[in-house]
């Protein structure tokens, strides 16, 4: 009796572990079939662009038709593949100031609503090798003056016509654009996480940060012995001038260089570095001029499926090595070299798919004093009723060795809109 119940018992056991084994066979099967599904996706995919870059280039190619003209009704627009996407940004700022707030013109800017910035964004496919971009802005620093200027305007070439594949995937870039210093430089006013770009930004780079006319190159170098990380370069000829650590614009050209390093990790996890260098030579009436700056962004974000989580943790390290100052005693026309040094830091979380909350901490010398400091602390929460529309509450508070902003107090309120087609949302929107 007791010998049956064991053999049952036996008998049971090896059912039990022949089905989990082959459950686990059927899993890793599983595995290997949607791994096999997903590369012949990403070749039909490859294969696809090369068909329709083939037929875009034997458009460009082919000789003219000649067709009687089609008369068309009068004043009547006809939207074709070679008009550019157009989309329209607004964005709109309310402050609240405990103390007295003036632009450098003298106005008073504290207490007021403000149309800050509208961008005209056009984006277009020039031909099968370049993109083209132009972005007109109409800025305001006080409520109803508006000046207007070309924020970018560029064309993007992605290949070359005499090479079969571009080296290391070379991009270029030509005409006046937001150089990549730092991590947030590239930013527009209306992707920034905050409502103002941070201290140490406004101090080296300018208030709006820094945009300058050149060349720009961007290279991928392989990584064999990590796929799961990527190195790129980006190396500029631009320009000198029109950055705050040299505002002349006589200077000389300037060169800039931007080293990236990404890594994703298991779980979601990604972590981004970069390096960023500039440099103009000095000339007969300027003198040289060069800055650093190390960025880092870690970022969680789970693979799940309506998961609307995420969380962020940046910051960014500015440094002018050479900054001449005028010595705190002594003589006026004794001066000295100075290192002036900015840091920025700041996370951010999402708890669900609308809401966001950060906190940021900037401090930063006084560029041409850097014996005075400058500090502030930034929480904010920003909702998205959706792409196209953003609202979001943003206070600050400084303290500073500069007697006009020490110990004040700010309350933003910002709205952005957008109609028409747009970019790809900044890296800190996980929608």
């Amino acid at each position: 009796m007791k010998s049956g119940i064991i053999f049952s018992a036996f008998i049971v056991l090896v059912v039990l572990t022949g089905s989990a084994i082959a459950q686990d066979a059927a899993v890793e099967g599983l595995k290997v079939q949607i791994e096999s599904l997903r590369k012949d996706y990403e070749q039909r995919i490859r294969d696809l662009e090369q068909k329709l870059e083939q037929i875009q280039i034997q458009m460009l190619q082919a000789p003219g038709l000649e067709t009687a003209p089609v008369p068309q009704p009068a004043q009547q627009s006809v939207p074709g593949i070679l008009n550019p996407a157009i989309s329209v940004i607004g964005n709109l700022v309310g402050r609240a100031d405990d103390q007295d707030v003036f632009n450098e013109e003298g106005n008073g800017i504290d207490d007021k609503f403000n149309l800050r910035e509208t961008e005209i964004d056009f984006r277009v496919a020039v031909d099968p090798y370049a993109d083209g971009v132009l972005i007109v802005s109409l800025e305001s620093e006080f409520p109803g003056e508006f000046e207007t200027g070309v924020e970018e305007g560029y064309v993007s070439i992605k290949k070359l016509p005499f090479l079969e594949q571009n080296p290391l995937g070379l991009k270029l870039k030509t005409g006046r654009f937001r150089p990549s210093f730092g991590k947030t430089n590239i930013l527009h006013t209306h992707d920034l996480p905050t409502t103002f770009r941070s201290l140490p930004v406004e101090e080296f780079l300018g208030e709006e940060g820094f945009i300058q006319n050149g060349l720009s190159a961007n290279v991928f170098i392989p990584t064999p012995w990590d796929a799961s990380a990527s190195l790129d370069a980006t190396f500029e000829v631009m320009d000198g001038g029109n950055i705050a650590l040299s505002p002349q614009t006589e200077s000389r050209i300037s060169y800039l260089g931007h080293l990236r390093y990404f890594r994703s990790f298991e779980g979601g996890h990604d972590l981004d570095l970069g390096w960023s260098t500039y440099f103009h030579p000095s000339g007969e009436e300027t003198g040289s001029a060069t800055a650093h700056a190390v960025d880092f962004l870690y970022r969680w974000k789970p693979f799940l499926q309506g998961q609307w989580r995420s969380f962020l943790l940046g910051g960014e390290l500015f440094f002018a090595p050479g900054i001449t100052a005028e010595a705190e005693e002594g003589p006026a026309q004794e001066i000295a070299e100075t290192t002036p040094v900015g840091l920025t830091a700041f996370s951010q979380w999402q708890f669900n798919r609308r809401t966001y909350a950060g906190i940021r901490y900037d401090r930063t010398d006084v560029l041409l004093s850097p014996d005075l400091h400058r500090t502030s602390i930034t929480p904010y929460v920003s909702y998205y009723f959706s792409e196209f529309l953003r609202f979001r509450i943003n206070y600050e508070h400084r303290w500073s060795d500069l007697a006009e902003e020490d110990g004040r107090n700010s309350l933003f309120l910002e709205l952005n809109w957008l109609f028409g087609s747009h970019p790809p949302e900044p890296y800190w929107v996980n929608r």
